[in-house]
């Protein structure tokens, strides 16, 4: 039936029209406010042969999902990790955790980003403009860049002596959300400040459903609410800077907080009891998650003539604490308070960039990063021990053209890293509740690595509708001190995590295309990729069951040879010059080639379909109006890893309208979807509460107030 209903969606929504156009070397396909760039060049330091996506902030407001990563999934080739509304992980062609690298400012984000119950810090109304590259990109942005890079770029500078802002107030019917964010920015002689404060709350939310069954039980969701899911953020941040001739350098300062609720069943095993409905869905109660980031990021550009120098220094603070009721481990006291686990995460960041241009076609991007990381741990449970990271890394890359239509691209990259965990112990108590001595919990670590790295790539006008673009590469990632250290309960994710000290860095070898094709009011574009790793490191379910209370099955780092491979494809269509179209599918095929079986969280074949209908009515009160309804088909997934549940195919329907109504210097913009219209109860693949069969959120309206001046 899921089927049916997208086939018949598609076949309503996608005539066929004949029409003429050239190609450009700089071809742009749009993608509901996103422009899929081909041959423009980036504002990262990345070179011409890589495809990216570039979003501004009408495309992301436009796009708003629950989350930042949630504003992103509509792009093909994205999709995220999530733990219920308000946490939720970047996943690029079936890669996530520390193979996908967030960059805010130039500086990469740091945050536990290796548990898949912990969410990014970062502000969504705080992001003016984003790209996202996919590809091998390794050479540019070292380990953990594997799966490809997310880069939330500076706002651009105000105008020189200006006074403006924006005040922007958003609500969303399905957990009673509520949120306000406020910008201010200032520019006087070219000395500029931008201040932007956001403020978020939200209830338990709301899914089609009265009750989900749990290992055969049948277990109750009153008022078809899911218990405990609620949250609140704040956000602040300053940014100062200065624009000179001979370039600009800014100080960036940010602090990010979040409070968030987990479905009251999720830690440990649900029971009934526990889920009877206390009558305040805004109330955040056990277990829950509170997380402080704090950010300071500097970057200066020297511009020297056709070159530039570019100097980016970063220090984040990681703060993220784990709560819930307290467990007697053994015959030990029982622990006081509700700290189940405290991570404290300082990292220094620093990155060095000069281009140059050895002559007209050819331009040479060179650098030297570091990094220094230092985890400090407390709470009564034990899952990673204190550990030390440093690693640093020096490259080259090069992009030269040969004529209009042709040019290549390489690079290399050489890094080292350094890694220290101390042993850790347990105490061990006798019946008498008697200490009687201690057991190794985690071994002590030094380990060295040494990695390189290098990529090649070409894109070529091959006629004036054509356009092909290739790139080759290799990559790796060092291991985290989780995959090497863990030996404890993991509740977020409902299992005991064991590591393994003996595990090498991944390695990867990397290849990536895509045509692209246009011809009048009609652009096709297909990106098949290929990706081969030798040491895919990964957890595998054991055969036995932690001796620790609630903990679960007990799960093992371990390493296989695997391979992804998969590909993107749009068509776009502007039916008329009111009218367009467009049509999107994704797949990611991957293989243990050890076992045999699929890696786990592997997201499904889909394919999105969406109609933009924008009137030239009552011009020019209503110049920016626009209607959109889309339909979302998600295949069912059967290839799944050991002990993984599958999940039935699902189609989802949505709309959306919006205005931009200008007076003089001052605009206000109103934007409204309906997420989800026909109610739809399905599990979605690459969500943590799957685990539980918990449904996702059902129908959701959002509405979206801002005004510029």
């Amino acid at each position: 039936m899921k089927q049916l209903l997208w086939l018949v969606f598609v076949a309503v929504s996608f005539p066929f029209a004949h029409v003429r156009a050239q190609i450009t070397e700089d071809t742009t396909f749009s993608l509901d406010g996103v422009e899929v760039r081909t041959g423009r060049k980036s504002a990262a330091p990345v070179g011409n042969t890589l495809d990216f996506i570039y979003l501004t902030k009408s495309a992301l407001l436009k796009n708003q999902g629950n989350t930042f990563i949630n504003t992103l999934e509509k792009l093909p080739g994205i999709s995220s990790i999530n733990t219920g509304v308000g946490i939720s992980k970047p996943v690029i062609r079936g890669l996530s955790l520390n193979r996908v690298i967030v960059n805010e400012y130039g500086i990469k984000q740091e945050g536990q980003q290796w548990g898949v119950d912990h969410g990014l810090e970062i502000d969504q109304f705080n992001v003016d403009r984003v790209e996202v590259l996919k590809g091998p990109v390794s050479v540019l942005y070292g380990s953990d860049g594997i799966g490809g890079v997310i880069n939330v770029l500076p706002p651009l500078i105000p105008e020189k002596n200006t006074f403006g802002g924006e005040a922007l107030v958003n609500y969303k019917s399905n957990n009673d959300l509520f949120s306000a964010s406020v910008r201010l920015q200032q520019n006087t002689n070219d000395f500029y400040t931008i201040v932007r404060a956001t403020w978020q709350d939200y209830g338990s939310y709301r899914v089609p459903a009265d009750e989900f069954t749990y290992n055969s039980y049948k277990l109750p969701i009153y008022n078809r609410r899911l218990k405990n899911t609620a949250g609140k953020e704040r956000s602040i941040s300053v940014l100062n800077g200065i624009r000179r001739k001979w370039g600009h350098s800014s100080l960036y300062l940010s602090n990010y907080n979040q409070d968030a609720g987990f479905f009251t069943g999720a830690f440990g095993i649900p029971r009934a009891y526990q889920l009877t409905d206390d009558g305040k869905p805004r109330n955040i109660g056990l277990p829950r998650q509170m997380i402080n980031h704090f950010k300071a990021v500097s970057n200066t550009h020297f511009h020297f003539h056709r070159n530039i120098l570019e100097l980016d220094l970063g220090y984040q603070h990681n703060r993220r604490q784990e709560l819930s009721q307290p467990h007697a481990h053994g015959n030990g006291p029982a622990p006081e308070g509700n700290l189940a686990l405290q991570l404290d995460l300082h990292t220094l960041t620093g990155n060095v960039r000069y281009k140059f241009h050895p002559t007209e076609a050819w331009e040479v991007i060179t650098g030297v990063s570091v990094q220094h990381q230092e985890n400090v741990r407390d709470g009564y449970e034990f899952l990673i021990p204190a550990y030390k990271v440093t690693q640093g890394g020096v490259y080259v890359f090069s992009e030269y053209r040969f004529t209009n239509r042709f040019l290549i691209s390489g690079g290399i990259r050489a890094d080292a890293a350094d890694q220290k965990a101390d042993r850790s112990y347990i105490y061990l108590y006798n019946e008498a509740g008697e200490q009687t001595g201690a057991q190794q919990r985690s071994p002590y670590i030094r380990r060295d690595y040494v990695n390189g790295s290098g990529s090649l790539g070409l894109a070529w006008t091959i006629a004036e509708q054509w356009k092909l673009k290739a790139n080759a590469g290799s990559a790796y990632r060092i291991p985290a001190m989780v995959e090497l250290t863990a030996n404890g309960v993991h509740h977020g994710t409902f299992r005991h995590e064991m590591g393994d000290s003996s595990l090498r860095a991944e390695r990867g070898y990397m290849l990536d295309a895509g045509l692209y094709f246009q011809k009048g009011r009609i652009k096709v574009d297909a990106t098949p990729f290929l990706n081969y790793f030798s040491n895919y490191i990964y957890l595998r379910p054991s055969a036995r069951f932690s001796s620790l209370p609630e903990a679960g099955q007990v799960y093992l780092y371990t390493q296989a040879q695997a391979l992804f491979t998969g590909f993107e494809s749009n068509v776009d269509i502007e039916i008329t010059p009111s009218l367009n179209n467009r049509l999107s599918f994704e797949y990611v095929w991957n293989r243990n080639l050890d076992t045999r079986v699929p890696l786990p969280f592997t997201p499904p074949f889909s394919a999105l379909n969406e109609i933009e209908y924008k009137p030239k009515i009552f011009r020019p009160l209503l110049h920016d109006l626009f209607l959109a309804v889309s339909g979302q088909y998600f295949a069912a997934q059967r290839r799944v890893d050991t002990n993984e549940p599958e999940t039935d195919g699902y189609f989802l329907l949505h709309f959306s309208a919006g205005n931009t109504f200008t007076t003089g210097k001052h605009k206000l913009s109103l934007l409204v979807q309906l997420r989800n219209l026909t109610n739809a109860r399905y599990l979605n693949n690459m969500s943590r509460y799957r685990i539980l069969n918990l449904p996702e959120q059902g129908f959701n309206t959002q509405v979206i107030l801002r005004y510029e001046f």
